[in-house]
């Protein structure tokens, strides 16, 4: 099935990939799809691939994020927004 979602996944952002899946949930829960086994097969496994997608560029942005806190002296200092 060619779609415009041919694009390789990596390149995408993650507003990208999330609107595709978007189009790919609305495709595969449509009551009037038109989709052929195969056509279904592929969105699905599409959609596991930008699931995953997104939630590696989640991490990666949860691993980016730092709290701004003050330390007991009273100054500002950076800590990880992940438990370690």
């Amino acid at each position: 099935m060619k779609t415009g979602a041919d694009k390789d996944i990596s390149v995408l952002n993650f507003e990208e990939a999330i609107a595709e899946l978007e189009d790919i949930i609305e495709k595969l829960e449509g009551r009037e799809s038109s989709l052929t086994l195969e056509e279904a097969v592929e969105l699905y496994r599409r959609g596991i691939l930008l699931s995953q997608h997104c939630k590696q560029k989640l991490e990666k942005a949860q691993q980016e994020i730092n709290i701004l806190t003050k330390n007991k002296d009273g100054e500002l200092e950076e800590i990880s927004f992940v438990e370690e």
